[in-house]
């Protein structure tokens, strides 16, 4: 008799806020240690001690009170932040009128701050097409789309979804070697109502003949319990290379040339590693495909679907060059207003503590009928810079735990799991699998201010029963916003 299989569960490694000293961040050490400077030097200078003191507790304050949710320190990124966008980059936008649009001279759209740097370009394809990407010009990036397609993963047994999961990582693993020039890859998951009210008013034309009473009275109550439920999912993989990974590939008299064709370089490998582990891969997106999605992302509930003869069919088309950027952009504490659409955007601060099973996710994903959308970032990590991050984190945690012994002070669970995690990934490292840095980003869309608040409530909750902990990205909504699209922009602005 055969010994019964053993489950496989996924794990998350615990965030390192082991700070630099007993706990303590960089900024908090410079408010305490300044304090302590400044008071010691006006004692020292005959100062009295009533008048001494304050600047040692301010920064004792700073360090350990907080206001408003957030530590006292940390109020000033967030102001500075504030402070950037308010006499910066501006709580408003609007397009310059008249728009030339299709006018084929290659002028860039009037694009607002947070993507002015960004344009869609043509890459030369296989076959004489072109394959679209997104060009940053201030980082000499392209990154490239394509449609993830799959099977049903909740509905497959235990063993297929793990050999699935196994998959993606072996995908993931192809651009984790030294001297790749890939960045970023990830995938960004937009969910919104499937439009089922579309097909209630379908049932209810003529253009489907002659009724059937029981049958349509059937399908009424089938499709208004589900209408408010129902989502679409649009899956999208990307892909990031910048120039300066080329190395000797970046030749001096074609710089661009060089980037462009590591760019269908990789977007081939990305399509046979999805072909070999069992998913799939559709045709990379082209510019026209590249404008129609940033329409989408700017806003959802412009290209809602209809019904035409029984099929549902988007309402948004082709977007003409130079038209797919909004018309307007306002920008506030938690939220940011782009042409008819309110959008939040949350990073991901922590994942579930207990191992979980593979389809943990999906209760989450299903979005109960919302419109969100879900970006995950993976950056390879060298072999090189893996090893010299464990061994600096290693002796930063042992000399943590050390210093608290000789304290008095107790080392807490969360520190030794957070040691714990690192022997592991050395482990691992040793045993030939690459790391792989994960930053996730969530935005919610909504078409008005109120909705958007009862949305995010209901995000929220679905994220706390799933075990994903929830951060707002305060006083940068509309960089946050721009991260979250599939373009590869979330660690150029530091959202974290």
């Amino acid at each position: 008799m055969g010994a019964e299989r053993e489950e496989r569960l996924y794990r998350f490694d615990p965030l390192d806020r082991s700070g630099v000293f007993l706990g303590l961040g960089v900024v908090q050490c410079a408010l305490l240690g300044g304090g302590l400077v400044m008071a010691v030097a006006a004692i020292t200078a005959g100062v009295p001690l009533a008048v001494a003191a304050p600047p040692a507790l301010a920064g004792a304050a700073a360090s350990f009170a907080r206001i408003g949710g957030y530590a006292a320190w940390e109020w000033i990124p967030l102001g500075t932040s504030w402070l950037l966008m308010r006499f910066g980059r501006g709580p408003r936008w609007f397009a310059r009128l008249p728009l030339i649009v299709g006018d084929g001279g290659g002028t860039s759209p009037p694009l607002p701050p947070c993507l002015a740097d960004l344009d869609i370009v043509e890459v030369p394809w296989r076959g004489g097409l072109q394959l679209g990407a997104v060009r940053d010009r201030q980082l000499h990036t392209l990154t490239a789309l394509v449609p993830a397609t799959g099977p049903e993963f909740v509905t497959q047994p235990r063993t297929d979804q793990e050999r699935l999961l196994a998959g993606w990582a072996d995908v993931l693993t192809q651009f984790a070697p030294e001297g790749s020039p890939v960045t970023y890859l990830g995938w960004s998951d937009l969910a919104r109502q499937s439009g089922l009210r579309q097909h209630v008013d379908w049932l209810d034309s003529t253009e489907r003949g002659a009724p059937n009473d029981a049958a349509l009275d059937s399908y009424h109550q089938l499709l208004e319990g589900a209408v408010t439920q129902a989502s679409s999912h649009e899956v999208l993989l990307f892909v990031t290379v910048a120039r300066d990974r080329l190395g000797r590939r970046a030749h001096i008299d074609d710089p661009e040339g060089a980037l462009a064709r590591a760019l269908c370089s990789t977007v081939e490998t990305l399509l046979r590693g999805l072909r070999n582990a069992g998913l799939g891969g559709g045709e990379p997106m082209s510019p026209p495909d590249l404008r129609r999605l940033l329409r989408t992302r700017i806003d959802p509930f412009s290209a809602r679907p209809r019904v035409t003869k029984g099929r549902l069919v988007e309402r948004l088309g082709l977007v003409a060059p130079g038209a797919e950027g909004p018309m307007a952009l306002e920008t506030a504490w938690r939220h940011a207003h782009l042409d008819g659409a309110w959008h939040r955007t949350y990073w991901v601060v922590g994942f579930p503590r207990l191992p979980q099973h593979p389809g943990w996710l999906e209760p989450f994903l299903a979005s109960a009928g919302l419109c969100r959308a879900l970006t995950v970032f993976f950056q390879p990590v060298s072999a090189h810079q893996s090893r010299r991050r464990i061994e600096r984190d290693l002796v930063k945690l042992e000399s943590d735990a050390q210093t608290k012994e000789d304290k008095g002070r107790r080392v807490d669970a969360r520190h030794r799991r957070a040691t714990q995690a690192l022997l592991d990934r050395e482990q691992e490292l040793v045993a030939g699998y690459p790391e792989m840095g994960h930053h996730a980003l969530v935005c919610v869309s909504a078409p008005d201010l109120d909705q958007l608040e009862g949305d995010c409530e209901i995000i929220e909750q679905l994220a706390r029963e799933a075990g994903i902990e929830l951060k707002v990205i305060d006083a940068r909504q509309d960089l946050a916003w721009a991260a979250s699209l599939p373009f590869g922009l979330a660690p150029r602005h530091l959202v974290a």
